[in-house]
């Protein structure tokens, strides 16, 4: 789900402790939309190397120096919690004491001081961009810093001072933090890795050597990393979705031979949902339902039991194994019961199914469960694949672009990606698999249009 960004800019007060070039302040300001990603590209660089006397100097503690150097060579380290220190650069001031104090605030994050920036107004507009960020305009949402964040104006030593670049070291660097994380069906150590945002070198370092094998249901207590400023959105959605049809296996006393057949399809219900929503940094961390109001209710779709020659092969891709009970019957992956059938299960050992259509078009999720692959995957292109639990998996390749990352939950139905030519394909098409305790089936013994 995509959340509307915003960046607006506060005016800044005239009264400022260090005259800072304008065009200087108003190309940091510009820039803070990108502070979480790639800002620097986006800022000058002469933002950063530019050395000239900026103010003439008065005699007392609260004046500043004569000249001012917004340096890159001299570096000072501020500790991060146990991860390794954020380094920044203090603005060194060229005939200044080194005893000199200056007028600044002082940015301090769960108590812990980060270095001072000569104004108040400039950094408070910064924090306050970056929170906008993640606003959505939702009535009564509520927007913060998931750590205690204090900026305090007073009187600072000189070398505490920190540069532009400095400021955006502290705000862009990561912290160590442990996790207790539960095991889903189908993760590895590198998914589990890729679900933190983290490389599985990054992974491996930190956590050194874990268990051999992991099964669904352990708890791993994990080091990860985390960008030491993240934005927390709360807010109250009320949304209209799905209830999902039940699927009937019905008999077939006519003793008929070939796929599976629908007899009575199936029709969704629907109804509203209110929840308490958490995000941050534009993930949803949390949702607690705070009341439902069913609209329509589902139909039951009766199906016959496929028996279609079936020679199984071995699945494309591993994961654990189990009763290969289906808990709920899959939903054809293309719109309207859409795509033409170019390549059957088994033709020249094909180990899937080839259904034909537009470019572009949307794929869906089979069924609810797990995504344990997103992304390039040998022939497959960008494929995605889906534990549904009891060993049953299903897979989709050969998609343009996916909409789902390694890790996410979702539900039959659920847009997945979209149709493509990627991997080893003459075609757009969608190559779609069924895999049972690591063997393929015929899709068509698991689904009817």
């Amino acid at each position: 789900m995509h959340q509307k960004k915003r960046t607006y800019k506060r005016p800044l007060i005239s009264s400022m402790s260090i005259i800072l070039p304008a065009v200087g302040i108003i190309a940091l300001s510009g820039c803070v939309k990108t502070m979480f990603g790639s800002w620097m590209d986006t800022m000058p660089q002469s933002l950063f190397t530019v050395s000239e006397v900026t103010a003439a100097a008065e005699t007392d503690d609260s004046v500043q120096p004569t000249a001012l150097i917004l340096s890159q060579e001299e570096k000072i380290t501020f500790a991060a919690y146990d991860q390794s220190p954020v380094t920044a650069e203090p603005m060194s001031s060229t005939g200044t004491s080194a005893t000199a104090t200056l007028r600044g605030c002082g940015l301090y994050i769960d108590g812990q001081f980060y270095g001072a920036f000569s104004s108040g107004d400039t950094l408070r507009s910064i924090l306050e961009s970056c929170k906008a960020l993640y606003a959505t305009g939702a009535e009564g949402e509520k927007i913060s810093f998931t750590r205690d964040v204090k900026l305090i104006d007073g009187t600072y030593p000189a070398g505490d001072l920190l540069t532009y670049s400095g400021i955006k070291s502290v705000l862009e660097s990561k912290v160590v933090t442990s996790k207790d994380y539960m095991v889903k069906a189908g993760d590895s150590l590198s998914s589990i890795a890729a679900y933190f945002d983290m490389t599985a070198d990054e992974f491996s370092q930190l956590n050194g050597t874990l268990p051999a094998e992991i099964r669904e249901g352990d708890v791993l207590t994990l080091k990860v990393t985390e960008p030491l400023l993240q934005v927390q959105c709360e807010k109250t959605v009320t949304e209209t979705v799905s209830i999902p049809f039940e699927t009937e296996i019905v008999e077939d006393t006519s003793e008929s031979y070939g796929p599976a057949q629908v007899i009575t399809p199936g029709v969704n219900g629907e109804k509203t949902v209110t929840a308490n929503v958490v995000s941050v940094n534009g993930k949803e961390t949390s949702r607690l339902i705070l009341s439902e109001t069913v609209i329509t209710q589902p139909v039951t779709q009766q199906m016959t039991a496929g028996n279609a020659d079936e020679t199984t092969y071995s699945a494309s891709y591993y994961g654990d194994t189990g009763s290969g009970v289906i808990d709920e019957a899959f939903v054809w992956p293309l719109p309207d019961n859409g795509g033409t059938a170019t390549c059957q299960y088994g033709e020249d050992s094909h180990q899937g199914i080839d259904l034909a259509i537009d470019a572009g078009t949307d794929i869906y999720a089979a069924a609810s469960g797990t995504v344990v692959v997103a992304g390039w995957y040998y022939t497959y292109g960008n494929c995605v694949v889906i534990d549904h639990g009891n060993g049953v998996r299903t897979l989709y390749a050969h998609c343009s672009s996916l909409n789902v990352s390694v890790g996410d939950e979702v539900a039959g139905g659920d847009l997945i990606g979209f149709v493509g030519m990627t991997g080893y394909a003459t075609g757009n098409h969608l190559h779609f698999e069924v895999h049972v305790n690591n063997r393929t089936r015929n899709p068509l013994n698991y689904i009817a249009r």
